[in-house]
């Protein structure tokens, strides 16, 4: 009986043990549980990694869990407190005065882009009067070496002494010159002009009132076209004619003869 009685106590003994040790084990697990939701409640609490305000949307209406989201501000917590608009009406008619406001901005945009294509496009014809200036400049400078240099020229230290004797009066001179030359180009141009827009006979009559200076009227002559010329030559007098062609010819010796001495003196 003694035996039997041990027996027991141990068994009971052991038993409480094993209680006790279940019992301390959920405690631990509980205790461990309790601290990583606390450490999960302050994370989200201070909103670490964002995690507060991905969770807001869904705990923000759970009681008791909603307690543990970070502070938002106001228009977040209530987003119609911002709200521009007293009412629908009101932001409708705000929403019709942008939309008139984007349509005319669209316009003032195609307006601009037509200017960008008319400012290209005249850019580019410009450009195209710019290369031919820059060609012209060119084929001037070429002309000009070409000049000095070609092997009828005169020696360069010619040039160079010409250059540094040529005096200020002396080359206002030659300017006035050639502009009187010009001049003079231009006004027998005009009187072809005024001869090609008359009748052939009418203008016949006219150039043979001006016999005391054959050689300008061979010149008014030479400045039409080769057609213009023969029209009015058939109907003037055949020995007017006979001295215009003489006169022609004398012109033509005589620029041959200075064209001559030019090379001689080069030569």
């Amino acid at each position: 009986m003694a035996k039997n009685n041990d027996l027991d106590n141990e068994n009971g003994n052991e038993s409480g043990e094993s209680v006790g040790s279940k019992v301390g084990t959920i405690l631990i697990i509980v205790l461990i549980v309790i601290v990583w939701l606390a450490i999960f409640a302050l994370l989200v609490k201070m909103d670490v990694g964002g995690m507060g305000t991905k969770l807001r949307p869904l705990i923000k209406n759970v009681p008791v869990l909603n307690l543990i989201l970070p502070e938002a501000p106001e228009e977040l917590m209530d987003p119609y407190k911002s709200y521009p608009y007293k009412n629908m009406d009101e932001a409708i008619e705000v929403i019709k005065k942008l939309e008139v406001q984007a349509d005319s901005l669209m316009e003032s945009n195609e307006e601009y882009q037509k200017k960008i294509l008319e400012l290209q496009s005249e850019i580019a014809r410009l450009k195209l009067f710019e290369d031919d200036q820059k060609a012209f400049e060119e084929r001037v400078k070429r002309f000009d070496v070409n000049v000095v240099y070609n092997s009828q020229a005169p020696e360069i230290e010619e040039y160079k002494k010409y250059y540094e004797e040529i005096n200020p009066e002396t080359a206002e001179e030659i300017y006035r010159q050639v502009l009187e030359q010009l001049q003079v180009e231009a006004n027998i141009t005009a009187k072809a002009d005024l001869l090609r827009q008359m009748k052939p006979a009418n203008a016949a009559a006219a150039l043979q009132e001006m016999t005391a200076d054959l050689e300008y009227t061979c010149k008014v002559l030479l400045a039409m076209k080769s057609s213009e010329a023969t029209a009015i030559l058939d109907k003037m007098d055949a020995l007017f004619v006979a001295r215009i062609i003489q006169t022609m010819h004398d012109m033509d010796d005589a620029y041959a003869n200075r064209v001559q001495n030019n090379l001689l003196q080069n030569n």
